[in-house]
């Protein structure tokens, strides 16, 4: 029951978190976390296809290319050909993106210091990252170490 427990304890942060934060970047810049966690992803990637988005995010094509579609809607994308493959086009961010995405970055930093920084040390949060990570990659890769 421990795991059990654990599993519970960790969704159930995971979803008060991403509340928290998803309420404050709608208060302060009016992109919801999803939309704004593929903001991210574009301007890592700089002019991408929406396949290579759906890829990062774990989502389908079809759901990522609605998503983009909001944030084109919103004025923070554009589309344009894609001059290697005429059968898709290219999405990347515009100025507002950059404008939009440094806001919300410092909206997530702020909140994430009021949620962590303020119970738990910096040796704390490094090794709850290192374990996270840790697990991550044996979701990814479930042989057993050792």
């Amino acid at each position: 029951m421990v795991l059990y427990d654990m599993f519970f304890d960790l969704t159930r942060f995971e979803m008060h978190l991403w509340d928290r934060i998803n309420d404050a970047l709608r208060a302060e810049i009016d992109v919801p976390l999803g939309r704004f966690e593929a903001l991210l992803v574009m301007r890592r990637l700089g002019p991408c296809r929406i396949l290579d988005v759906s890829r990062e995010l774990a989502l389908t094509v079809g759901g990522t290319s609605k998503l983009v579609d909001r944030l084109e809607m919103s004025g923070l994308c554009i589309r344009m050909p894609n001059p290697a493959d005429r059968r898709s086009s290219l999405i990347a961010l515009n100025h507002k993106a950059g404008v939009i995405i440094d806001r919300g970055e410092a909206v997530i930093e702020s909140t994430l210091q009021d949620s962590l920084s303020a119970h738990l040390t910096n040796e704390e949060i490094a090794s709850l990252r290192s374990q996270l990570r840790a697990l991550r990659r044996a979701i990814n890769d479930p042989t057993p170490v050792g």
